[in-house]
């Protein structure tokens, strides 16, 4: 009572509690108090009508035979595709309140449960809450890591009677063509002994274990980054691109116009080209005491090699289309006032020359690159050429660059203003500070993504996916 009469805003939307309108958020399954929120909030807030069931890496291994059980009886299955062999999510309807949802964790952590363990370790292991539940303090240095399990020695029931560890050549892979260190064997030893398996079965049951609660306690901490960081929960989405979206639009605020006119989004998809293959003559001579053939005479000069990093988010930052988007007069007028910071935007669809006397200036990397069908090849490339273009899509801020350096526009088709502003910059600088906080390889990665997913899912294509139903045949 006291925290919620103490609260000045909404948990959720952060919006002023200060006209009275504050609700007490209660758990509709235990009756305790959970949050105040403004009254809008609390009418959009439901409970779950689903239970996510966690598997690390279901995708790839093993969707397909759980998905065979499920079809006992007729109730349908939904599946969220990747591809037909590969699914993102699987959901089983039980009844009208109750679905069983699975979840791949491998699309939010893609490293693998060794590794991502490794990262939890503390000195006082308080990030296995889970674990702790279930094993002592004596335990707890024991399974905290990934365990050893020879899988294809354990290829019959028999096995499992099995009264003594295998031995370390059982634990060779022909999946990794490789066998166990002997620190991992001895590791394996000390877990028999330690928790006295009797036979194989029994070990293989504490693996599994640990298994599960490794998983448990690896998502539970990954669950309070995304609280921590963003206010949501990782636990109701599917994969961490969508989860980086809504983040992204939950801290900016930013309100994100839709283009309703399809000649618009076309312009804008034919603009998408890709990544760049070519291979690029890199050329530097450096005169100083240190090189071969230093010439005193001559000035001294150095190579120094540079790495950029962050490239998406540097992108990210600059000013980016948000909304007002209006077809204007086919031209070049105004472009050459146009700074990266106005605040309207144009895209360009213009037919382009490239002048002879540049090719041998810009051998190297020519402006424009275009997607076309390289001699020899069968297949689409995004290519430099000293081709000239036709109904090539350009920003304006590319456009200025080549006029700058000689391109000649002979025609502009069209042009589509909008307006513009540095609105992703603040999330982007977010997960940027974050990065450089992290504490462990699986966090910066993590952080990386959940900038350059936005990239990805603004070119998200609602045409490209694919719907699939499952039929059971008996």
């Amino acid at each position: 009572e006291k925290t919620h009469q103490a609260c000045t805003e909404c948990n959720l939307c952060k919006c002023s509690l200060a006209g009275g309108d504050k609700v007490m958020d209660h758990d509709h399954l235990t009756g305790k108090f959970r949050q105040t929120l403004c009254s809008k909030c609390n009418l959009e807030l439901q409970q779950p009508k689903f239970v996510p069931i966690f598997f690390h890496n279901l995708s790839n291994y093993d969707s397909h035979f759980i998905i065979t059980e499920l079809g006992y009886d007729t109730e349908s299955i939904s599946v969220i595709p990747n591809s037909e062999e590969k699914f993102i999510s699987f959901s089983k309807y039980i009844s009208s309140t109750f679905t069983v949802r699975f979840i791949d964790t491998f699309r939010f952590m893609a490293s693998s449960l060794s590794s991502l363990a490794k990262n939890l370790i503390t000195p006082d292991l308080n990030n296995f809450r889970e674990t702790s539940k279930h094993f002592v303090i004596e335990d707890m240095p024991l399974v905290t890591r990934k365990g050893v399990y020879p899988y294809e020695y354990t290829d019959s029931w028999d096995k499992l009677n099995d009264k003594v560890l295998p031995r370390k050549r059982d634990f060779y892979s022909t999946l990794t063509e490789s066998g166990i260190k002997e620190s991992e064997f001895e590791h394996a030893k000390e877990v028999w002994d330690h928790f006295r398996c009797n036979t194989l079965g029994e070990y293989s049951d504490l693996y599994l274990k640990i298994d599960v609660l490794l998983l448990a306690d690896i998502f539970e901490n990954f669950r309070d980054v995304c609280m921590s960081t963003y206010n949501l929960d990782a636990a109701h989405y599917f994969t961490a691109p969508g989860l980086s979206f809504d983040a992204m639009l939950k801290f900016t605020k930013q309100k994100l116009a839709l283009l309703s006119d399809y000649n618009m989004l076309l312009m804008f998809e034919n603009g998408i080209r890709g990544g760049l293959v070519q291979a690029c003559m890199r050329y530097a001579k450096a005169n100083n005491m240190k090189t071969p053939g230093y010439d005193k005479t001559k000035e001294k000069s150095w190579i120094i090699y540079q790495d950029c990093n962050n490239l998406y988010g540097w992108a990210m930052s600059e000013y980016m289309p948000y909304g007002n988007f209006n077809w204007v007069e086919s031209n070049l007028n105004g472009l050459s006032e146009m700074s990266p910071t106005s605040d309207k935007g144009r895209v360009y669809e213009i037919d382009v020359t490239y002048p002879r006397n540049l090719h041998d200036k810009h051998n190297d990397l020519p402006f424009l690159p275009q997607n076309s069908i390289p001699p020899g090849s069968k297949v689409r490339k995004l290519m430099t050429t000293f081709e000239n273009k036709k109904n090539y899509i350009v920003h304006y801020r590319n456009l200025q660059q080549a006029i700058e350096n000689g391109l000649i526009v002979e025609k502009v088709h069209r042009v589509l203003e909008f307006d513009q502003s540095d609105w992703l910059s603040k999330y982007i600088n977010l997960n940027t500070e974050m990065r450089k906080k992290a504490k462990n390889e699986f966090e910066k990665d993590f952080f990386k993504l959940m900038n350059n997913a936005v990239f990805g899912k603004t070119m998200q294509s609602k045409r490209k996916e694919m719907k699939m139903e499952l039929v059971s045949c008996e």
